[in-house]
């Protein structure tokens, strides 16, 4: 079985200059306990609030009442607060000072992703009614299963990402005693087809398909 390098190689920087493109999330920020900001088009879990016209009649908005505030913060697009329920994160983006006490929903004409804002913002104006309903619909909901896979599909892009094979897969991730069966029979093994298939989901996802986790996907 190869040895895995002792310490990751490190992806090199890359500048929008030099042919890159941009990121969802910027991947010089270090990852940590803070929930990740998603840029708004990306992410039908993310409701948009701009100030209402004067006229229409409006309830205020305290992010508070709708569930536990696990972020707060500020930028140059406006405000953002990711509020948790038993359902998953609400990403509430504010675009202007006055968006909380006028709310106004905006709904982008986007054919790929309008169904399930719209699912978004109709629970978001229930909650706000008093009505009890998780913030996020089924489909924007993570399962403790689908956690359990996406944890295992990126401990096994680390593994392949070091140098490892499908045998460190199937060992490491997998916990399979056949990771150390002889070649003969490793070939056709259940472990080892598994490991294949865990590596290729693995690449698939770090190369942006983790977009379609945010699209319900």
């Amino acid at each position: 079985m190869p040895a895995l390098p002792s310490t990751p190689r490190l992806p090199a920087s890359v500048s929008l200059g030099d042919g890159g493109y941009a990121f969802a999330h910027d991947p010089a920020l270090p990852v940590g306990p803070e929930p990740v900001a998603w840029l708004p088009e990306l992410s039908p879990g993310t409701l948009l609030l701009d100030e209402a016209p004067r006229g229409f009649e409006h309830v205020s908005l305290d992010p508070s009442q709708l569930g536990t505030i696990i972020a707060d913060r500020a930028d140059d697009e406006g405000r953002e607060v990711i509020v948790v329920d038993d359902s998953g994160e609400l990403h509430i983006r504010l675009r202007s000072e006055n968006a909380a006490q006028r709310p106004m929903i905006l709904l982008p004409a986007d054919l790929a992703s309008f169904d399930l804002r719209l699912a978004v913002a109709s629970r978001f104006m229930r909650r706000l009614g008093g009505q009890t309903i998780g913030l996020l619909p089924q489909a924007l909901r993570l399962t403790m299963q689908r956690k359990r896979r996406l944890v295992e599909l990126l401990h096994a892009f680390d593994v392949h990402d070091l140098g490892g094979g499908p045998r460190d897969v199937a060992d490491l991730i997998l916990h399979s005693a056949q990771a150390r069966l002889p070649s003969v029979e490793w070939k056709d093994s259940h472990a080892r087809r598994a490991a294949n298939r865990l590596i290729h989901d693995s690449i698939a996802l770090v190369n942006r398909g983790y977009l379609k986790l945010l699209r319900g996907g």
